[in-house]
């Protein structure tokens, strides 16, 4: 049975009237949750590129609230990986890795966006060596490569190491990272390292908590490139 004409005409006006002040209060909620959460991301900002250490690590455990409640865009996720690591504090950077990985474990966006973030930065090198003759060996070997290659490579430490040494390896932990491990030992043989690729990424249980983009060299037994035998000037 139809509705007479009249209330055919009245309804949608009905709904329209209820539906404005329903619109109204849902773009003031919103607009508010906006507001706070720019307040927010300031704040946590502000607390980062501060001074003083303790301050900045309040700024850290900000932002892995915000990144595990959803609360800040995960983009920003590359910015304050890019000022970690031009930071002079050394500690900054591991921190904020590993409130990203933490926030990742409850919010599953932010894993691929720290994936693609750590991907922009240098790629991390750990250096193993089996004695002291080894262990300027990398760097000497990164100030023959080009600018632009030296730029995408770090190297936080050189370590001792003993193991069997059969050759010298470059190891990897995350099964996303091969095609960059073989692009770095290309890269080192053209300056005369041969190194031998290895994927730890289910072999090793510690993998799991690696940070993608990072990379270690075992040197071992083989000859060193002849530039790293010559006394160095």
């Amino acid at each position: 049975m139809s509705l007479p004409r009249p209330w055919r005409e009245v309804l949608p006006q009905l709904l329209s009237t209820a539906l404005i002040p329903l619109t109204v209060a849902g773009i003031g909620w919103y607009y508010t949750r906006w507001q706070q959460n720019l307040a927010d991301l300031r704040t946590m900002i502000d607390l980062m590129t501060d001074a003083a250490p303790e301050k900045r690590k309040y700024g850290v455990a900000m932002f892995e609230y915000l990144l595990k409640n959803d609360k800040v865009p995960v983009e920003f996720i590359t910015a304050q990986l890019d000022y970690a690591n031009s930071s002079s504090d050394r500690d900054l950077l591991p921190l904020l890795e590993n409130a990203v990985q933490k926030a990742s474990l409850v919010n599953t966006s932010v894993k691929s966006a720290y994936e693609e973030a750590t991907a922009r930065l240098p790629s991390r090198i750990f250096v193993h060596a089996l004695n002291d003759t080894q262990r300027p060996c990398a760097n000497i070997l990164l100030d023959e490569m080009k600018d632009g290659d030296k730029a995408a490579i770090t190297f936080p430490s050189v370590l001792s190491a003993k193991w069997s040494g059969e050759a010298h390896e470059l190891r990897y932990f995350k099964a996303s990272d091969r095609k960059r491990a073989e692009s770095l030992a290309e890269l080192f043989a053209s300056v005369g390292l041969q190194l031998t690729t290895k994927d730890l990424s289910t072999s090793w249980s510690g993998a799991r908590d690696s940070r993608p983009n990072t990379f270690e060299i075992w040197f071992g037994n083989p000859a060193l490139p002849v530039n790293c035998l010559q006394p160095r000037k």
